[in-house]
């Protein structure tokens, strides 16, 4: 949707006055060259379409005036705006998402010299409510895996999806994307395409690999995905993530949701309970800060909290007899 709304608003601006030429603030117009600048930086389609969705929103929220320029927009414009996303009754998350596209937007446009303060500046961000992650038990784990310990071929590849996804913690389109030249079991690492399109490394355990070397000898196939369907074919993301919810629904999990995302947060919670330290875990899940990160640590519970003190206790580790 974006991408289209880009392309036709776009091609009227350049037959109007010429894309390139920024010496006018008009403030559609200065959107339209804000999404089209960060296509060409690369932006992923989905976040093309979530930019798209903010700023239009935010325009249509506007009093209506064809002769609108940036620096009309006051602080107060958006205060209200994201206070209207409130009265909707729209998620906290949701709101905070409008704030981080107009935040974005307003600094490129101070950067580009289109405005000489962000009327951001003075915003603070809507809090966000502090949500402990819950993660799969492990009986959870322990069904899941008995649903796929058959020899057929979808046994075995879901079995395999399922501990790559726990292993490694990837995100459902890091795992949809791996291609069989990115499985290296000689490092026992898979090169990934994160959010970004930033390349990183993660390592496979011993029991995932033997799941994937298992599922590759059934395989059988020429093909450069990863993940095939029973008819052979490339798996898209939407399979996957129904595959992985129709296992977890058979299994019965009913402590958290059911999904992909799941399993990333299993992962992540996992490796810190088994002495991960948040800077290689952020590396691990592709985190471009440590805040996400954190908020994993927050969602350990006091057992986790004990089981850590009875091999840190400073005082048994005196030597004390």
């Amino acid at each position: 949707m974006a991408v289209e709304y880009l392309t036709t608003e776009v091609s009227h601006a350049r037959s109007v006055r010429g894309l390139g030429d920024l010496t006018t603030s008009d403030f559609a117009r200065c959107i339209n060259t804000y999404l089209l600048s960060c296509r060409v930086e690369g932006k992923s389609p989905q976040t093309l379409a979530i930019y798209g969705i903010n700023l239009r929103a935010f325009y249509s929220f506007l009093p209506p005036n064809n002769s609108l320029l940036a620096e009309d927009i006051t602080s107060n414009d958006v205060r209200l705006f994201l206070y209207s996303l409130q009265e909707k009754k729209r998620t906290p998350e949701t709101v905070h998402c409008y704030y981080r596209g107009l935040k974005s937007f307003f600094n490129w446009l101070v950067a580009e010299g289109i405005l000489s303060k962000s009327p951001m500046a003075t915003i603070r961000p809507p809090k966000l409510p502090m949500k402990i992650i819950q993660p799969l038990e492990h009986e959870d784990i322990m069904n899941l895996l008995l649903l796929c310990s058959g020899n057929n071929f979808v046994e075995v590849r879901n079995r395999a999806i399922i501990l790559i996804f726990l292993d490694t913690g990837l995100r459902l389109s890091e795992l949809t994307d791996i291609r069989m030249g990115n499985v290296d079991f000689n490092t026992e690492t898979i090169k990934v395409l994160g959010k970004g399109g930033k390349d990183r490394f993660v390592r496979m355990g011993r029991v995932a690999q033997k799941a994937l070397l298992k599922y590759l000898l059934i395989r059988a196939v020429d093909d450069s995905h990863l993940w095939l369907t029973e008819e052979r074919h490339p798996m898209a993301a939407k399979g996957i993530q129904t595959a992985v919810k129709r296992l977890m629904k058979r299994a019965q999990v009913s402590s958290t949701k059911r999904g992909p995302h799941t399993l990333r947060h299993t992962a992540a919670i996992n490796c810190l309970r088994n002495g991960m330290g948040v800077f290689s875990l952020q590396i691990m899940l592709g985190h471009s800060s440590l805040e996400m990160t954190r908020r994993y640590v927050s969602s350990l519970g006091a057992s986790d909290m004990c089981q850590a003190h009875e091999k840190a206790s400073p005082v048994d580790n005196l030597g004390i007899k």
